[in-house]
């Protein structure tokens, strides 16, 4: 068979539920041109039994089987088993627009210097039903932003020439945190490719109550590993980046706390300004005063007009 002009890499784990909808997404695209890899990383449900179901009527699509190891081994498994010239991936409880694949594309085609590109992401309820906020515009984006708060928001967002991985690698399956955004950061420090944003609504998120942006501890942790094995990797240019870095990441989590109504908005927001006050002042300003009057307005402003106002 002649090889595909995009392989698509879905990295599944007890997703029986979700994956159907993953898969349509993919197989609807108006980019015929793909190949479909789910990796099942030992799934102890029927994720893989929903999987072959589909695949029994689509060739395109494969499963390959692996004892646990995480989502990032999952999706350096199904890298190893691509064949197309661009690589992009999806979780299995997402979907992506039916122009999604076509719109990368087009982007590859026009810009040989582009390595990764990314769209806009659809914030969803857990049943995909009710639509949230849509994550903002980003074109270029420089180490420093890719450090900060992740332009992509999620994996289900990235696209990449195989030759880019082939340069930078893969996913970093020592990381349980954050191992879509230090990828990104990675190709920005050690490579020449360059990263931009498509301004159009591409992917649609599952959003979770219980997930890790609840956890304003693990998310901090996280990020600190990340950063740290980022820098083992390129550390001039990555200590370079890291105070501004470090303003936009805790700006983040100052947001993350009011918007889940948890503490500590105001200490993130000083440790911002502390790391660096240039970025705090400089990278989107509108978002660093209304984050803090958020922080100071905590008490006394209806929670649903703060959630509105930060969510802008």
């Amino acid at each position: 068979m002649s090889a595909p002009l995009v392989s698509v890499v879905i990295p599944c784990f007890r997703a029986m539920d979700t994956i159907g909808a993953a898969l349509r997404s993919v197989l609807d695209q108006t980019e015929r041109e793909l190949e479909v890899i789910v990796v099942d990383d030992g799934s102890p449900d029927d994720s893989a039994a929903r999987v072959l179901e589909v695949a029994a009527a689509d060739p395109r699509v494969v499963l390959l089987r692996q004892a646990n190891a995480g989502v990032a081994a999952a999706r350096n498994t199904g890298i190893a088993r691509a064949r197309g010239a661009l690589v992009a991936f999806l979780d299995a409880d997402d979907r992506w627009m039916p122009d999604a694949l076509a719109r990368h594309a087009a982007a590859f085609a026009a810009d040989p210097r582009l390595g990764l590109s990314f769209g806009r992401v659809r914030f969803y309820s857990p049943d995909l039903r009710t639509a949230g906020r849509l994550s903002a515009h980003r074109g270029q984006v420089t180490l420093a932003d890719a450090m900060g708060e992740n332009p992509t928001c999620t994996a289900s967002n990235l696209v990449l020439r195989a030759v880019v991985l082939a340069e930078a690698g893969g996913f970093d399956p020592a990381l349980r945190h954050a191992e879509d955004q230090e990828l990104l950061a990675r190709i920005l420090a050690t490579t020449g490719w360059t990263v931009a944003g498509l301004d159009a609504e591409l992917v649609h998120y599952r959003t979770s109550p219980a997930g890790l942006s609840s956890d304003l501890g693990r998310m901090e942790r996280g990020w600190t590993s990340m950063v740290d094995s980022l820098e083992r990797r390129a550390p001039g240019p990555v200590a370079a980046a890291r105070p501004r870095a470090e303003a936009l990441f805790r700006r983040y989590l100052a947001r993350r706390a009011l918007r889940t109504g948890q503490p500590g908005a105001l200490r993130h927001l000083g440790r911002a300004f502390a790391a660096s006050p240039a970025a705090f002042l400089t990278q989107d300003p509108r978002r660093s005063l209304l984050t803090l009057a958020g922080a100071l307005g905590a008490a006394t402003l209806p929670n649903r007009l703060l959630r509105h106002s930060l969510s802008r």
